[in-house]
């Protein structure tokens, strides 16, 4: 499948890293998908992989998506729906 950002290994998604994640007070989100879908999110992204795959808070129906902020690496799940709308792809 073509993509706009690349599949990343499974162990790039780790505890902290998510727990680390401010990508959603640097743009400025506050309500999920509709500020989501009208922020400057896309940027910052680096990589994805599908949610339920992660050893590391695994969820069903999302999209695990890194970003790099001032030279950190952080991530946090996506609905797919809103995956795909940002980055224009269908996720199977």
């Amino acid at each position: 499948m073509k993509t706009t950002i690349p599949e990343l290994p499974i162990d790039s998604f780790d505890w902290l890293r998510w727990r680390n994640c401010s990508i959603f007070d640097i743009c400025g989100i506050i309500c999920r998908t509709y500020n989501l879908l009208q922020s400057n999110i896309k940027q910052y992204a680096i990589g994805y992989i599908d949610g339920d795959k992660l050893f590391c808070r695994p969820k069903q129906n999302t999209v695990a998506v890194m970003f790099l902020i001032n030279g950190e690496f952080e991530w946090c799940h996506l609905l797919k729906e809103e995956f795909e709308e940002l980055f224009n792809e269908k996720r199977s």
